[in-house]
């Protein structure tokens, strides 16, 4: 028995009025089982190439998939230029909060760059909202130093500089050709790194490549030592890009097993259902 497809539009409430978010939820027949909710990377969305082959590997194994643009991507409202960690927390809470309402089952996050940060961040400071729900989470190369990366992408202390004067930093790059705001910068002050492991509450499985420019493994590495011990598994993969499109079907096979282990429900359909 085939399962449903949702896609439904949220109104949030943005600087310049009500925004759509687009969520699409992929739902098996059982709703028993559990469901990802998948929260894609800066410049992409939820149909980028990563999301698309999670999603088709979702279904075969009769796993919900939950997925949304956040604000200023794909399908959603809201521009580049506003982008904060705020904001997508606030999107991410929203769809986390719309696939509560309608899956009773286990439910992770699967969160790619961006969309891992963010994912992680709601979970620790968001506990008490549909946060609560998250069993298990799954961060590929998440962007927790952002400031970090966007400051050394400016040139350091000159090129901060010349962004604060002006507001406006051009982002040129093979995924988004956008201009992002000041405000960025100021709200990522409030979300750094060194900050999050200190009760960071969910059992999350991180892969990162050795080779991301964008993301250090090392930086991944030690927020996973900081956790509690035994709260975050660490994937190397020697070598990786901060993509890792060559290793979906291994992150795929780890993110899989990582979920069965912590939803505490199989995966597969049972036999009767396969027999019929």
């Amino acid at each position: 028995m085939e399962g449903v497809s949702l896609d439904e539009t949220l109104w949030l409430e943005g600087p310049e009025g009500r925004e759509p978010l687009a969520v699409h939820f992929a739902a098996p027949a059982d709703r028993r089982r559990p469901a990802f909710l998948y929260l894609h990377g800066f410049g992409s969305n939820q149909d980028g190439e990563k999301a698309v082959a999670f999603r088709a590997r979702a279904r075969a194994a009769g796993i919900g998939f939950c997925s949304f643009d956040f604000r200023g991507h794909g399908r959603s409202g809201g521009g580049m230029e506003l982008l904060t960690m705020s904001r997508n927390l606030d999107d991410a809470e929203a769809a986390a909060g719309w696939l509560a309402a309608r899956w009773p089952g286990p439910v992770a996050f699967f969160g790619s760059s961006m969309g891992a940060a963010a994912a992680m961040w709601l979970a620790a400071r968001r506990p008490d909202g549909p946060a609560r729900r998250l069993a298990a989470g799954v961060a590929i190369a998440p962007a927790l130093s952002l400031e970090r990366t966007l400051a050394e992408q400016c040139g350091g202390a000159e090129g901060l500089e010349r962004w604060r004067r002006s507001g406006r930093l051009a982002v040129d790059n093979e995924l988004v050709s956008c201009e992002l705001g000041w405000e960025l910068m100021e709200d990522l002050a409030g979300h750094r790194a060194e900050e999050l492991p200190s009760g960071y509450p969910t059992p999350t499985l991180v892969l990162q490549g050795t080779a991301d420019a964008s993301v250090a493994w090392r930086e991944t590495a030690d927020f996973a030592t900081r956790c509690r011990p035994g709260l975050v598994e660490l994937h190397l993969f020697a070598g990786g890009d901060h993509r890792l499109i060559p290793q979906v079907d291994r992150i795929w096979q780890l993110a899989a097993g990582f979920l069965a282990h912590h939803a505490g429900t199989p995966l597969a359909p049972p036999a009767d259902e396969e027999e019929r």
